[in-house]
């Protein structure tokens, strides 16, 4: 009885977009374990909260395993319930580098996310901001846009791995990395381009350093492009 009422505040707060209640809610329910001691649709549903608000508070590896719980332990004829756990599981994901199949979007009907994936898989920055931009309002009123937005950055990691590949030698001029987003149809210039690099390796996304005076990314022998720094965020 106490995780339905839980539960129940739970939707309350996320309603009226009171989240910090939310937090004086876990204290009492988590000291006590009494989030192992109801239903499993109880316990699907609590998780399902909670994972939102561990995604609100940036808590991403956190959210995920909530997340992933409750999809895992949701009834399976709960379409329904599943795509709604989707709805957040999945920007968690894309976040951490873990892209979903286009047959799962297809089964749940998001295709909001099928742009958004592929944009994200091939480094294709354009297909990724065209995507969001149409889904913009969707996202927002989900609460996801930020979140999705963040995810731009793994994106670009993967447009400069794919001219890695394409140019096979660890130094790359800023002015070929330039190229690459002129061809995408969104031009931008070298400081621009030494900018969002620089982010990258800071993040540890990307693994060298900038010859300034070059103009030349000079990239690391060794995994230059690292898939656990994505995942550990």
């Amino acid at each position: 009885g106490v995780l339905y009422i839980v539960n129940e505040l739970f939707s309350m707060y996320f309603r009226l977009n009171t989240l910090r209640l939310c937090k004086n809610l876990l204290r009492p329910v988590e000291s006590r374990d009494l989030h192992e001691q109801g239903t499993m649709g109880e316990m699907v549903t609590y998780r399902y909260y909670v994972g939102r608000l561990n995604m609100f508070e940036d808590q991403y590896e956190t959210a995920e395993a909530n997340l992933d719980y409750a999809l895992c332990h949701c009834h399976k004829a709960a379409i329904g319930n599943k795509r709604k756990i989707l709805n957040y599981l999945l920007p968690v994901k894309l976040l951490r580098g873990r892209l979903p199949t286009k047959l799962l979007l297809e089964k749940y009907s998001l295709y909001e996310f099928i742009p958004l994936v592929e944009g994200i898989r091939k480094g294709d920055l354009r297909t990724f901001s065209d995507g969001l931009l149409k889904y913009q309002d969707l996202f927002i009123r989900r609460g996801t846009y930020l979140l999705l937005e963040k995810c731009k950055t793994v994106c670009y990691r993967n447009l400069f791995k794919r001219v890695y590949a394409i140019m096979g030698k660890q130094h790359l001029p800023l002015e070929d990395v330039a190229k690459s987003f002129k061809w995408l149809g969104m031009p931008i210039d070298l400081d621009e381009v030494e900018c969002i690099l620089a982010n990258l390796i800071f993040r540890g996304f990307v693994r060298g350093y900038i010859s300034h005076s070059k103009r030349i990314l000079v990239l690391s022998k060794k995994d230059p492009f690292p898939v656990a720094a994505i995942i550990a965020r």
